[in-house]
C-alpha cells in the first residue's frame, strides 16, 4: 500500500496504526463499537440492543433509530475525525486501509479512498510465519 497508510481495525477497540515512511509512527486506541453498545445497553435498563446499521436519517424518531444513528454516524464523526486530525498533524497523504469485524459496514462513509482487507491480521500472521521459518 505504499510508505504511508493508516490502518484502521474495527474489533473489539475501534485501532488506528500510523505508518509513516514504512516506519511505524504510534496509534490510537478508541472503544470498539461492541463494546460501547454493550455498555450502554448494560447500564441503562431502559436501552435494549439494537443492530448497527447505517441510518438515512441522523436525527431518529424513536430510541432504536436514535442509538442506531447515534452508534452509526458518531463512528463514522469518530473515524473522519481522527483520519483528518492524523493527516493534519503527521503532514502527509496516507492510504487507509480497513479490517476487522465491523469494518465493512463503516466503509462507504469514510470520507477518504479507503482498502478492505478483512483478513489482514491473519495474513500479517501468515507472512511473519514465512519470514520465521523461511
Amino acid at each position: 500500500y505504499g510508505n504511508n497508510s493508516i490502518v484502521i481495525d474495527f474489533g473489539t477497540a475501534t485501532t488506528f496504526d500510523v505508518i509513516k515512511n514504512k516506519t511505524y509512527e504510534g496509534g490510537i486506541i478508541a472503544p470498539g463499537i461492541n463494546i460501547s453498545h454493550e455498555a450502554l445497553v448494560n447500564n441503562a435498563s431502559k436501552l435494549n440492543k439494537i443492530l448497527i446499521e447505517r441510518t438515512n436519517s441522523i436525527v431518529g424518531k424513536n430510541t432504536k433509530s436514535s442509538m442506531q444513528s447515534g452508534f452509526y454516524w458518531g463512528y463514522i464523526s469518530l473515524i473522519n475525525g481522527i483520519i483528518d486530525k492524523i493527516i493534519i498533524q503527521k503532514k502527509f497523504k496516507p492510504t487507509i486501509i480497513l479490517t476487522g469485524g465491523l469494518a465493512n459496514i463503516f466503509k462507504k462513509e469514510i470520507a477518504f479512498k479507503t482498502y478492505y482487507e478483512p483478513y489482514l491480521t491473519l495474513q500479517g500472521l501468515y507472512l511473519i510465519g514465512q519470514t520465521k521459518y523461511a
